[in-house]
């Protein structure tokens, strides 16, 4: 498999690490070669990868079973999901999950990404209902900023909302940027 072949959320290895990828955008220039940039996660560390990339570097793609899992709590050692079917508990430390954690709530349904009988990573669903617990004032005439304000969620992110948010109010959030949504 080429570099360019890669396409968001495919898992492969380059240099003997496993990576997922967030955003693979091809460009080409004249008469030269096409470059690949890439950006993407490493699995066991959690640490993002950003290069570029000449499009005919050969990487190995890595076949990935999904299973639906159920978030149910964290701990010192990281975050426990349970599969449905069989109740089989996995753990993800802590490092692995920087991006996703402002998310987990518990009972949360994910997908385990796994890779011989181990699991890798997960994915979120698309957005997450999150209550507010602390919200600034919002001011009908205060809207300098365009007439938005930061709340913070019930784990702990805090996000730019319009001012008619607060407290209580439970809100959508697109788990992909991170943005409000709408109001529940």
């Amino acid at each position: 498999m080429k570099m360019i072949d890669l396409r968001e959320g495919n898992v492969f290895e380059y240099e003997g690490t496993l990576y997922i990828t967030i955003n693979a955008e091809h460009t080409h220039q004249q008469q030269r070669r096409g470059l690949v940039r890439l950006k993407a996660k490493d699995i066991q560390t959690g640490k993002i990868l950003q290069d570029t990339f000449r499009s005919d570097v050969d990487i190995n793609p890595v076949y990935i079973d999904e299973k639906p899992l159920v978030y149910l709590y964290r701990d010192s050692d990281g975050y426990h999901f349970m599969d449905n079917n069989s109740y089989e508990q996995c753990l993800i430390p802590e490092k692995a999950l920087e991006e996703e954690k402002g998310f987990l709530t518990e009972n949360l349904e994910v997908t385990g990404l796994f890779h011989d009988g181990k699991i890798l990573d997960i994915k979120l669903p698309i957005s997450v209902d999150l209550k507010v617990i602390e919200a600034e004032p919002g001011h009908k005439g205060d809207t300098v900023q365009g007439g938005k304000k930061k709340v913070k969620l019930e784990t702990g992110i805090i996000v730019q909302t319009p001012l008619f948010v607060v407290v209580g109010n439970t809100i959508k959030i697109d788990t992909r940027t991170g943005e409000y949504i709408t109001r529940v």
